[in-house]
């Protein structure tokens, strides 16, 4: 049996407005967990029961997937100075002019991670170590966004 967004039913969950897939819009909400972008998704009512993909909103400490495997690249732009300036060794610089910011292997198996991703999330949260000088694309993603959960999505920490 499906949910009325199409996803899959569960028994039992918190409404659907608690659960961080969900957006306010008019007297309503859209999940975004349906859509592919912070603008789509289905609408439903705020007291309808959440369906298998229900959430709480996250917390960056324990989760870490936007530094980890789950992109590839941070772009750092022109307009990134303080970056550029306070932690030029940070930065790679492409032969097409592009710059992102440095990636190492990840100890947690498969893939990249942020070169200023320090901690596990379980023994140590995950903390960047160059926060008050991290690019836009980074202080622009902000916790339980859109972004943030299509982030957990591709590292495994949310369904879907």
């Amino acid at each position: 049996m499906n949910h009325p967004s199409g996803l899959p039913a569960a028994p039992d969950m918190p409404p659907c407005g608690t659960c961080a897939w969900a957006r306010p819009e008019l007297g309503a909400l859209r999940c975004v967990a349906t859509g592919l972008g912070e603008e789509e998704g289905t609408r439903l009512a705020v007291d309808q029961r959440g369906c298998a993909y229900w959430e709480p909103t996250p917390t960056c400490g324990p989760c870490g997937a936007c530094c980890r495997e789950a992109f590839d690249s941070v772009e750092v732009r022109d307009t990134d100075l303080r970056t550029l300036l306070e932690r030029p060794e940070r930065i790679v610089t492409h032969a097409d002019g592009w710059r992102d910011l440095r990636r190492v292997p990840s100890p947690l198996g498969e893939g990249t991670r942020c070169a200023s991703l320090q901690g596990d999330g379980a023994a140590a949260p995950f903390r960047c170590d160059m926060y008050a000088d991290r690019p836009a694309a980074c202080s622009e993603l902000e916790e339980g966004s859109w972004n943030c959960l299509f982030a957990r999505r591709r590292v495994g920490l949310s369904p879907g």
